[in-house]
């Protein structure tokens, strides 16, 4: 109950940067499914042969596991690393808001090939092989480059006697929460998701 109560003090409290980051977010997810309709009929046809290569190994033997975690997790791992660094510079806002453009980019491409190649079927696929993950990832995300954003905001503005140590502490300590939230989003992506897309292979 207390967690929440500040999670929610802490989005009123910094309601700008939330719709200014989810905003930049949401023009990366549409430009990146717009990207679609522009590509050349060669890359298209490449691309839709890798999904259905990946499909038909699906039908022969579940793909989840281990190595697929792994894969997730270092991937989320250096998403979470850049914006925790980029945080620590004083210009470092546009370069999270940048990353976070491009996660919505290749969001927004993804889906948007599925269903151009796919059509109702993508639109399956996408809800059961790339949402529950991004469930997890995009809240995420979005929390926590408000976070880099108000420490960056914060070395800018702080007077030489501010307690910069114990801040950078508390910075540092939610960069190993929001790894550990992560992986669950990762485990989410190299189990449950493969799990539910066997289901309509």
């Amino acid at each position: 109950m207390v967690l929440r109560q500040r999670l929610k003090q802490h989005i009123r409290d910094n309601r700008w940067q939330y719709l200014v980051i989810s905003l930049i977010f949401l023009i990366g997810l549409a430009m990146g499914a717009q990207k679609v309709e522009g590509l050349e009929g060669g890359v298209r046809d490449y691309l839709g042969e890798m999904i259905d290569n990946y499909l038909l190994e699906g039908r022969e033997s579940p793909i989840y596991g281990s190595g697929i975690l792994l894969a997730a997790a270092a991937t989320q791992a250096k998403t979470v690393l850049a914006i925790w660094f980029l945080g620590l510079t004083i210009i470092g806002v546009p370069l999270i808001l940048a990353v976070v453009f491009l996660r919505g980019y290749a969001l927004g491409f993804t889906v948007g090939f599925l269903i151009h190649q796919k059509g109702g079927a993508g639109v399956l696929m996408s809800i059961l092989s790339i949402l529950p993950q991004n469930l997890v990832y995009i809240p995420f995300l979005i929390i926590w480059s408000v976070v880099a954003v108000n420490f960056s905001a914060y070395l800018v503005g702080r007077n030489s006697g501010g307690s910069l140590g114990r801040t950078f502490g508390n910075y540092s300590l939610l960069l190993a929460i929001f790894m550990l939230l992560f992986i669950v989003g990762a485990f989410i992506e190299a189990y449950l998701s493969p799990w539910f897309l066997s289901l309509i292979l």
